[in-house]
């Protein structure tokens, strides 16, 4: 099954991450201050891909096979990102890539413990790579291996604990990723484990059916929450600079509210994003959250260092021309490379299941 309008979030949220990295230097505008919040949209990928992770999968899935797929999925742009910054190193001074960081990287091991000790850099969006992968592995494993009832337990009491560590890391605010508190439990681990983890009850909710019998009275109901829940992202993800609460909590569970009303299709906003635009638009997420971090550095570190007056004339033009060029590298480099190689890694794997291999 395909959830159409959850493809449009993924193509705003890849947008908005954009938008977060991009801002640096550029002074923007008051009325902008909500984007150096936009980092919770990783939050956000976590829960979507947790939902989906536990919607379609199998008892018995075999735990190295799905880890076998998941890496070829995953692995490929991550390492033309690292290829490409590689090169962009040599001709930009500024752009700093290291040996050790990068290798961590390509085995996505840069963001389980170690990063802290290896201060890698270049290609920083790779920790959530790394982290989706692993504790995608962790969810499978331990769905393979608990009964359900034994399952709910675990996943819950991880989800409640790796958000307390969250929360309280960042002094009840959202962000960080790399640290490791007391040596043990790494930042990134725990919001990949909590936010996969509420994905996990998402998916439940929706098996179970909850609020898909709703008649007219109960859409109408649906499509003003959608609203209201939609329009209060919108403001403190890009318009206000405060949080929403005493917690980062406020963003977490409005969305994940949101991303159910958007799973059971019952309000005018949900039917609305149900569309073939909306899957173009999302299939480009991955690619444009993996390359742009190729183009930033090239405005931040060249085009605006050798241009300043841009920044001090121009700046929103300036913001704006970068995110678009993100943006279009993305798209280009999804027809480019990332669909042909998934095609490739697809054939590879269906022809050896064929043959038994």
């Amino acid at each position: 099954m395909r959830f159409k309008n959850i493809d449009f979030f993924r193509f705003i949220f890849a947008l908005l991450i954009v938008m977060f990295h991009g801002r640096g230097i550029i002074e923007l505008p008051i009325w902008l201050r909500g984007i150096k919040h936009c980092n919770v949209c990783v939050d956000f990928f976590f829960i979507i891909s947790g939902f989906l992770l536990f919607l379609k999968f199998k008892p018995n899935t075999d735990t190295f096979e799905f880890a076998k797929k998941r890496f070829l999925r995953l692995a490929p742009n991550i390492w033309l990102s690292v290829l490409l910054l590689g090169i962009l190193s040599i001709f930009i001074k500024g752009i700093h890539w290291d040996l050790d960081g990068n290798i961590l990287r390509i085995l996505f091991l840069d963001n389980v413990g170690f990063s802290p000790i290896t201060g890698g850099t270049s290609v920083a969006i790779s920790w959530f790579v790394s982290v989706l992968f692993w504790t995608s592995i962790f969810y499978v494993y331990i769905s393979n291996i608990f009964y359900k009832k034994y399952l709910n337990l675990i996943i819950w009491l991880l989800v409640m604990f790796c958000y307390a560590i969250y929360v309280q890391h960042n002094n009840f605010g959202i962000g960080h990723h790399a640290e490791n508190v007391y040596l043990i439990f790494n930042i990134g681990i725990c919001r990949a484990l909590a936010s996969i983890g509420l994905g996990y009850f998402i998916s439940m909710a929706y098996k179970e059916g909850i609020l898909q019998n709703v008649k007219t009275k109960g859409s109408l109901l649906i499509s003003l929450c959608e609203c209201f829940l939609i329009g209060f992202l919108t403001y403190y993800l890009v318009f206000s600079g405060k949080l929403p609460g005493k917690t980062g909590m406020c963003y977490i569970v409005p969305f994940a509210i949101l991303l159910y009303f958007m799973l059971i299709k019952k309000g005018v906003i949900s039917k609305l994003l149900d569309n073939d635009l909306s899957v173009r638009l999302g299939k480009y997420s991955y690619s444009i959250y993996c390359f742009h971090e190729v183009v930033l550095p090239i405005f931040k570190y060249h085009i605006f260092k050798h241009n300043p007056i841009l920044l001090i004339e121009y700046p929103l033009y300036s913001y704006v021309i970068q995110t678009v060029c993100a943006v279009i590298l993305g798209i280009l480099l999804y027809y480019i490379f990332e669909r042909p190689v998934s095609n490739y890694f697809n054939k590879k794997l269906i022809n050896k299941s064929k043959f038994g291999v």
